[in-house]
């Protein structure tokens, strides 16, 4: 236990202990501690320390086995209210504040400044009147030089560690004696600043070797560097990596062996969000400048901090090679853009131009789309291919996924990646409420939404009674072909071929047959109701509210598999597919696509495995452990958090990968 007597104590809020602890609540309380705080807190033995957040964090969304589910619970919340705290003006100052009787403490006023009233020419301190005061301390702090921090006020959030802590052990003595005070020669000042400088910059030699070799232009020291090991995307003390000291000094051999041989991403930012090709442009870099143009990935209409492109800090710095650097800066940005395929439920597809080549992220391609703001809420960009399908971030870049698919399907699968074709497809998001969806008016979000709900119903994702498939199939004969015609849609109308555009797959040969008559007739019902709206987009919306209580409806399915026993001796292996969506979690045989298992958020516990290779999960109800087995384990558990309410869907902290 910590003593934080006298201290200001924040109760965040209660959270509720799992059931082996007989309904307990456990409540968290936030004691904010200012670093230059006088007083000593007092460590028991055994008692906890105090540890970054940010690796807390890191830890906390990468694995849950480090902490309790309480734990996690109160770690994720704390992070949320902190990043909410953030948008409130003075909110963290205020938090940090001291106590009143703290600041009447450490009150210091000034003996150079006296109210115009009260002003005497009696001796103030040391035998000092004000004005004397005052001309001692103009004498001492003249500046010889003066430096304006240009972040200074602009608000921006620092996560840089502090590294080091100086307290000044003067603060709070009361008055110096000016008297005493002397200012050291001036090359006495000189030298110390020299040593300081020369300390710094061995330390940065001995720290970032890659950086250096880079930065003379050293391609074989360079080359060893990277055998060794050595990351190209390591960020020194300033925030740069090798590749901008490269294009910085003009290093031409540098830059294409950090390329090439390094792997760099040509867009890489610095801590200032500079890129490589903003480096090159500015020192006028002509060959670096074409080097960088000429690579694949690169984004010619990169923005700096200051929305300056490369070339308009290239025709502002004017430096070298500068008139043929915006020659080839002209030339780049004159080409034509990238296309891609965006595809659509339906099969159609819409192509979108890429801007920003292959840096081009979700968010801008789905700028690209031409959507109204109100759809764009509801659909996203998903990566598919035929027995994986990822729902990608805003930030991620959908052309480097693409582009490393078969990696991507060797990690998280074990199947062969020379089968696995993949495509971007436009999606309902899976973190989209079905409260949200039900509000849903728009007739060409409503047309994509039934596209994708007709193909999971058809491929066999839309687990549902025999009476609810019916009445889907009924919806969908009376969208595809109209008003029930007797002449026409007689018995021998629902043949096989008509009955798989219909039902789902895994029904067409086992149940269909026997379900002929009962989908024509409720054809035959829907058709003759007055009720009905015939409205293509009304009928959409019907057959929407019909799967929106099915439990597997709007899931983003992943696959594994699950030991059941067989006999008392041996284990039979059944392949599933994991849905999980806003309900909770549900396990789907994959061959015949029966459902096991259907547990809403709150009815179970779920724990990530070793090396993220298996799943827990524990059942509250009849107290019951599964484990699926798949190397999509730690996308299920994030994606378990996210949608159960324990991430919010926009902390990026807690999904950044």
């Amino acid at each position: 236990m910590i003593s934080a007597a006298g201290k200001r104590v924040v109760h965040m809020r209660t959270f509720q202990l799992d059931r082996d602890n007989g309904g307990k609540e456990a409540s968290l309380f936030i004691v904010p501690i200012n670093v230059k705080d006088n007083s000593k807190s007092v460590h028991h033995p055994g008692s906890p320390s105090f540890y970054c957040l940010h690796d807390i964090m890191r830890v906390c969304n990468e694995t849950s086995a480090h902490f309790s589910s309480t734990t996690s619970k109160m770690l994720l919340a704390l992070d949320k209210w902190l990043a909410e705290q953030h948008t409130v003006p003075h909110a963290i100052t205020a938090l940090f504040r001291p106590a009143p009787v703290d600041r009447v403490k450490t009150n210091v006023s000034n003996p150079a400044y006296a109210v115009e009233s009260k002003q005497t020419n009696g001796p103030l301190h040391m035998g000092y009147t004000a004005l004397e005061i005052k001309s001692k301390m103009m004498s001492l702090e003249k500046a010889d030089l003066c430096i304006e921090n240009p972040l200074y006020g602009s608000d921006l959030q620092y996560t840089n560690r502090v590294d080091k802590v100086v307290i000044n052990p003067y603060f709070g003595l009361g008055a110096p004696d000016y008297s005493k005070i002397q200012i050291p020669k001036r090359d006495k000042w000189q030298h110390s600043m020299t040593s300081v400088t020369e300390d710094k910059e061995h330390q940065w030699v001995d720290d970032f070797p890659l950086h250096r070799s880079a930065c003379e232009g050293d391609t074989e020291l360079l080359s060893k560097l990277l055998d060794s090991g050595f990351s190209v995307k390591q960020l020194d003390s300033d925030q740069w990596a090798p590749i901008h000291y490269a294009c910085w000094h003009g290093k031409v051999e540098a830059t294409k062996l950090l390329l090439e041989k390094g792997n760099c991403n040509p867009n890489l930012l610095n801590g200032q969000l500079s890129s490589p090709l903003h480096f090159a442009a500015i020192g006028g870099h002509a060959e670096i400048v074409q080097l960088l143009l000429q690579h694949p990935d690169i984004d010619r209409h990169i923005e700096d901090q200051q929305k300056r492109s490369p070339l308009q800090v290239c025709e502002e710095n004017k430096q070298n090679s500068w008139e043929e650097a915006v020659k080839l800066l002209q030339q780049a940005n004159n080409k034509p853009y990238e296309k891609v395929r965006i595809y659509r439920m339906d099969g159609s597809y819409r192509t979108v131009e890429l801007k920003h080549g292959n840096n081009t992220t979700v968010q801008q391609i789905m700028e690209g789309m031409r959507l109204s703001q109100e759809t764009q809420q509801y659909f996203t960009i998903w990566i598919c291919s035929e027995n994986l399908s990822l729902q990608l971030k805003p930030y991620h870049k959908p052309l480097q996924h693409l582009r490393i698919w078969s990696e991507i399907v060797t990690d998280l699968t074990a199947l062969d990646p020379q089968r696995e074709t993949s495509q971007l497809f436009l999606r309902r998001d899976v973190r989209l409420p079905l409260e949200i969806e039900k509000k849903v008016e728009d007739p060409k979000s409503i047309l994509m939404l039934f596209d994708e709900a007709r193909d999971c119903l058809l491929k066999g994702f839309l687990s549902a009674s025999d009476g609810k498939l019916i009445t889907l199939a009924s919806l969908l004969l009376q969208i595809i072909y109209g008003n029930h015609d007797s002449k026409k849609h007689k018995h021998g109308f629902l043949n096989e071929e008509n009955l798989k555009s219909i039902v789902p797959i895994s029904k067409v040969k086992s149940k269909a047959h026997h379900w002929t008559n009962k989908i024509l007739h409720e054809y035959k019902n829907l058709s003759t109701s007055e009720g009905v709206s015939k409205e293509m987009h009304h009928l959409q919306r019907l057959f929407l509210q019909n799967c929106w209580d099915i439990p597997t409806y709007g899931a983003a399915f992943f696959t594994g598999q699950v030991l059941t026993k067989a006999s008392s001796s041996t284990h039979k292996v059944i392949r599933v597919y994991v849905g999980v969506n806003t309900k909770g979690l549900h396990l789907m045989n994959m061959e015949t696509k029966v459902l096991h298992l259907s547990l809403e958020y709150g009815t179970f516990m779920w724990q990530l495995g070793q090396a993220d290779q298996y799943v827990q999960i524990h059942s509250l109800e009849n107290k019951k452990n599964f484990i699926v087995h798949t190397k999509q384990a730690g996308l299920i558990v994030k994606l378990l958090m996210k949608l159960s309410g324990q991430i919010t869907p926009n902390d990026k902290a807690a999904s950044d990968k």
